[in-house]
């Protein structure tokens, strides 16, 4: 089994430098035009997937609804939602980084009234052993729509880069990520890294 990485398009939160927005955030209109260019990217490179799971961010369903709304239906899955950093989520982030210089020193620090970047571990972590990696030994493809700190966790998951080094693979927006199975190995490599 192959996975596909998909981080979605531009979104207004990305325009306006924000720390990570919310779930309403949407896409701008450039970003439907990514997600479209996106799509034909895929296309000519064959990646058609099996199952395709998406965040329940607005941001990332619209991505999914370009991709694959006459192709395929989707699984909406919070363990693939963006680090909810609570009442911080609309701060601009270099705002939040001049008012709190050590937040992040710690995977652990939790954002008030949101999660810890290690809880975002933790879920998506769970998410790719539950529904990736049990079913490794069968063939085809899997895809997750997501956001940039989903995808750095499962990269450096499977290319066993310390968490402690998170977020260590960044992506940018409208890109795919392609980790295969070695056929004799059954180990994962990196075959395409946010191509765009």
């Amino acid at each position: 089994m192959d996975l596909l990485l998909i981080r979605h398009g531009q979104s207004n939160a990305n325009i306006a430098g924000l720390l990570n927005s919310t779930e309403q955030d949407i896409l701008t209109e450039y970003g439907l035009q990514q997600a479209a260019k996106l799509r034909s990217v895929m296309e000519s490179r064959g990646l058609s997937p099996d199952r395709v799971y998406c965040s329940p961010w607005n941001r990332a369903l619209q991505t999914a609804e370009v991709l694959f709304e006459d192709k395929c239906g989707w699984t909406v899955d919070r363990r693939l939602g963006e680090t909810n950093a609570g009442r911080f989520a609309t701060w601009r982030a270099d705002e939040f980084r001049r008012t709190f210089p050590e937040f992040g020193k710690h995977l652990s620090d939790r954002y008030e009234d949101g999660e810890s970047h290690l809880e975002l571990a933790a879920r998506s972590v769970n998410w790719l052993e539950e529904e990736f990696l049990r079913h490794s030994d069968t063939p085809g493809l899997i895809a997750a729509v997501c956001h940039a700190g989903p995808i750095s966790v499962i990269s450096q998951y499977l290319l066993n880069i310390p968490l402690s080094l998170f977020p260590n693979v960044l992506v940018p927006n409208a890109s795919i990520t392609l980790f295969r199975q070695d056929e004799h190995t059954k180990k994962f490599y990196l075959e395409i890294a946010g191509l765009s």
